[in-house]
């Protein structure tokens, strides 16, 4: 039993550490209805729950519009200042507006923080030649670089495409989004277990058992990120994995804030 145990089962905001929630979204998606998608309802359920800060990325900008996207993304930044930054979004099948959109969100906007793709809905693979450019300019940067990965059968983002541009750009910190899916998280650790710059968020809609015991077993505190995909799926759970996992209470510090802050200059 955590020290967190009964503030989760009362539904209580776990208000005394600061909470880093690293891959969240905005916004409306295609595919399934989202309540409280906008940025006001997202600060609410952050408020209800304890998340001091959140990093992310509009959805509609990863399902086509990108520039749409960034300039949501800006505008809730600028609309809670220091609860919300950005995630820039970009698209391997648009290089030069990708770049554009680089160069435009980090110099307009200073809480704009990391960068996100999304190979499967934009349809570019993340080792695609197209991305060269891309990761070049996130790499002579120095800044964290989150991929949807899923499963080793994604023809777009498995964990093998992430781990072989891990070993081809080590000045980018990657972010194995989803810790490559619900089956996909042994394969992916297997694969980055030498690779100091791939990190592992706990984001996910399918959640193994002890799946975050098995990651700080494994590649070790410091490589994992908190994450939710609020209000793309219902956060709470993301607090109850972390919050009642049978780990030390440093090891959750680590988690939830403290290895955000070591790639993140949030103020």
């Amino acid at each position: 039993m955590t020290d967190y145990f009964d503030r989760i089962h009362e539904g209580l905001p776990i208000d005394d550490v600061e909470i880093i929630d690293m891959h969240a979204h905005l916004g409306p998606y295609f595919n399934m209805h989202i309540p409280s998608m906008d940025a006001d309802g997202m600060i609410i359920m952050m408020d209800q729950l304890g998340i001091d800060k959140t990093v992310l990325s509009a959805t509609p900008g990863l399902c086509g519009d990108m520039v749409l996207g960034n300039n949501m993304t800006i505008d809730a930044i600028r609309s809670h200042r220091g609860r919300m930054y950005g995630a820039c979004i970009v698209n391997g099948n648009y290089p030069e507006l990708s770049l554009d959109e680089l160069e435009r969100c980090f110099t307009e906007e200073p809480d704009m923080v990391i960068v996100k793709t999304h190979p499967i809905l934009a349809k570019c693979k993340m080792d695609d030649y197209r991305m060269q450019g891309i990761c070049k300019w996130v790499a002579d940067r120095k800044l964290m670089l989150l991929v949807h990965t899923w499963l080793d059968q994604d023809p777009y983002g498995s964990q093998d495409q992430l781990t072989r541009m891990a070993k081809d750009y080590p000045d980018i910190s990657w972010i194995m989004g989803h810790s490559g899916g619900p089956y996909g998280t042994t394969h992916g650790i297997e694969l980055a277990a030498d690779l100091p710059n791939v990190m592992f968020d706990i984001t996910m809609s399918m959640c193994p058992a002890r799946q975050i015991e098995f990651l700080v077993d494994t590649v070790g505190a410091d490589r994992v990120l908190f994450g939710t995909d609020n209000p793309f799926i219902d956060p709470k759970p993301q607090m109850g994995r972390i919050f009642l996992a049978d780990i030390s209470n440093e090891d959750r510090m680590k988690i939830v804030s403290w290895n955000a802050r070591r790639y993140v200059d949030f103020g």
